[in-house]
């Protein structure tokens, strides 16, 4: 995690100590979100295999995250999300996201990875 001033200039590495203060703040807050699975599981007898593992870490990590920002909207007063993301920037997440995905046609052998 990168923490940037009110400029969004990067904050010089001695201040590193509190992007990695928060950056275990939130493996933290993830950690309690997912510990009631982890739980079922362990009852149940399962595992959950490393890659399944990081998805929901991942999963867990992304909506703190959201749940941050959205706090974060409402703590300022922002009422209508076209105040933060417009047209253009959905225009542009629309198409970084469709380059994302390659689609093959039907009869052909899909593109390797």
């Amino acid at each position: 995690m990168k923490l940037v001033d009110r400029d969004g200039n990067e904050i010089t590495s001695k201040k590193n100590e509190e992007a990695q203060e928060l950056e275990q703040q939130l493996a933290q807050m993830a950690h309690e979100l997912l510990e009631p699975l982890v739980k079922k599981l362990q009852l149940a007898n399962q595992q959950l295999g490393q890659e399944q593992l990081m998805q929901i870490t991942s999963m867990a990590h992304q909506m703190i995250f959201n749940r941050m920002i959205f706090n974060l909207i409402r703590k300022v007063g922002v009422t209508d999300m076209n105040e933060l993301v417009g047209e253009d920037d959905l225009e542009e997440l629309k198409t970084g996201f469709n380059n994302q995905f390659k689609f093959s046609q039907s009869g052909q052998e899909p593109p390797e990875a």
